[in-house]
């Protein structure tokens, strides 16, 4: 009986370890000057697309400290209800990297879509980076 209630001590403590350890350590790393900079590599801001049926999605977010969240989303223009990519990260390294091929041949040619990608700088979210660029396809 002795060793049931000391081995469900020891299953208890290990799950309390595991569930707060994401936050645990995340604290541990923000200091208030984790910067964030976010650089979407492809497309590129007024970029025109010549196939449409493979357009390459490239986006690299690094922090000085470490990451958090990162949310991407992929529009057309004045439809933000049609989402291509809405992408959700939780990532702790210090540099992340998304890469996805699109095929946007569904859509008219000329068509312009939003590309925007927003990263907390801290586990709280209380301050983000945002950045985005507009494109179309030919």
């Amino acid at each position: 009986m002795k060793l049931l209630k000391y081995s469900m001590l020891v299953i208890l403590a290990l799950s309390v370890t595991v569930f707060t350890g994401c936050e645990d350590d995340d604290h541990d790393h923000d200091h208030g000057d984790n910067d964030i900079t976010i650089n979407i590599l492809e497309p590129g801001a007024d970029e025109v697309v010549a196939d449409a049926s493979d357009v390459h999605i490239h986006i690299e977010i690094e922090a000085t400290d470490t990451n958090h969240d990162i949310d991407i989303v992929l529009h057309p223009d004045g439809d933000v209800n049609d989402k291509i990519i809405d992408q959700h990260m939780h990532d702790h390294d210090q540099k992340v990297t998304f890469e996805q091929d699109i095929d946007l041949s569904s859509y008219p040619a000329g068509t312009k879509f939003h590309l925007e990608v927003e990263a907390c700088k801290d586990h709280d979210c209380e301050e983000k980076e945002f950045a985005d660029v507009e494109f179309s396809i030919q």
